[in-house]
């Protein structure tokens, strides 16, 4: 099968999205599909050699301001230039099976298309932010115009705010889909209810084995067993009250802070902050005593519990979005109420201070950790394919 894949941004690009997508190309061509990747992000790269990467452009993306300039990414509605462009690669590969993962999506043909299936990686159908949380931190019901304009202005300015509120809706509409994915039941809960008569399923993340392992050029890490907190400093990912606890002392034990991003704020106490490769990430998570992920917003999946579990390390999560699907209560790991710092102590103690309860917590990550296995998951994108192209047909 020859399929297409279509995101905004592809690595060097490092995130969840990026990660899967990645992991995703380089799955299905092991499998013995023929493999490409459509992407915004103009040095993208694949891992896997036999992943072919397109390059496309926007229009809009020279007209509008975006928050960030290395992320161009696509509106919520069709862009000329970029819909140009997917037209003739989609003439010229003539895939059996289109597959996108973002906005960029709805660029794709319209007319004579391919299948065409979409994984919802987060809430960016239903919320112009893609999070679901208000910019004064409060969590959000649900999309309405008004309410939509008025939060995310004090991050776009109004009139941004106002075009990609209106758009939102309207790009769910026009999205050329046959079947929605996504990673968790609880993003399928959010967006479904949105999404009218187009099917959802879901299909779980993975991680590839091969990542494991890979003990090449490690900085230093303390020697001491310690806590790992990996991703994105961002205010919504929880960091800020993590690092107060190292500050005050609260936890017997190194914390290491494995993010691409500088800080916005200064470090105190036992607190080391690196920047990793994946390869280098994979080692230091089987090195940790306890993996944490502290999140304040609703999780749409968390690829870095994921990963940690995966190398039968204990994790220690806040109780909110998909997250309770992926740790399990005194099982695999510890969930406490997100931004309650008394709890996310006292359950970091618990790991870090007995070592019969780590080892014990350990033994069930490796237990569950075929439930994150390729070989489990993408077979299921497969079927979504087929799915796809039966209702195509």
């Amino acid at each position: 099968m020859r399929v297409l894949l279509v995101t905004d941004f592809f690595p060097p690009v490092r995130g969840g999205l990026e990660t899967h997508v990645d992991d995703l190309a380089a799955e299905l061509a092991e499998r013995g599909h023929d493999v490409h990747v459509a992407t915004l992000t103009p040095d993208a790269t694949a891992t896997s050699p036999k992943v072919d990467v397109h390059v496309v452009t926007t229009a809009v993306s020279t007209l509008v301001r975006h928050e960030r300039a290395d992320r161009p990414f696509h509106p919520p509605l069709p862009d000329p230039r970029a819909r140009a462009a997917l037209g003739s690669l989609v003439r010229e590969l003539r895939p059996d099976v289109m597959h996108a993962h973002s906005w960029l999506g709805v660029s794709l043909p319209r007319r004579d298309r391919p299948p065409t299936v979409f994984t919802a990686h987060d809430y960016a159908l239903v919320c112009q932010l893609h999070t679901l949380l208000r910019t004064n931190g409060e969590r959000c019901s649900g999309p309405a115009l008004g309410k939509c304009i008025g939060c995310a202005s004090r991050r776009y300015g109004a009139v941004r705010s106002t075009a990609l509120a209106a758009a939102t809706p309207i790009g769910r509409r026009l999205l050329p889909a046959d079947r929605v994915l996504t990673l968790s039941e609880y993003v399928a809960s959010r967006i479904g209810p949105y999404l009218r008569t187009t099917p959802v399923e879901v299909t779980g993340g993975f991680v590839r084995t091969a990542r494991i392992g890979d003990d090449v050029g490690m900085p230093a890490l303390p020697s001491r067993p310690y806590v790992l907190y990996a991703g994105d400093p961002g205010v919504h990912k929880g960091l800020d009250g993590l690092l107060d606890l190292w500050a005050a002392a609260e936890v017997p034990a190194p914390l290491v802070v494995a993010t691409t991003k500088p800080l916005p704020r200064e470090v105190a106490g036992d607190v080391t902050v690196v920047t990793m490769t994946r390869a280098q990430l994979a080692v230091a998570q089987t090195r940790a005593a306890v993996a944490v992920v502290p999140s304040l917003w609703d999780e749409p999946y968390g690829m870095v519990a994921v990963e940690a579990l995966t190398a039968g390390v204990p994790v220690v999560a806040s109780a909110v979005g998909a997250l309770p699907e992926l740790v399990t209560d005194n099982v695999d790991g510890l969930l406490v109420p997100a931004g309650d710092r008394a709890a996310l102590a006292a359950a970091l103690r618990s790991i870090v201070g007995d070592d019969e309860r780590r080892t014990q917590l350990a033994a069930g990550a490796r237990r569950n950790a075929a439930r994150f296995a390729a070989a489990n998951v993408v077979p299921r994108i497969e079927a979504a394919y087929v799915a796809a192209a039966k209702a195509a047909a």
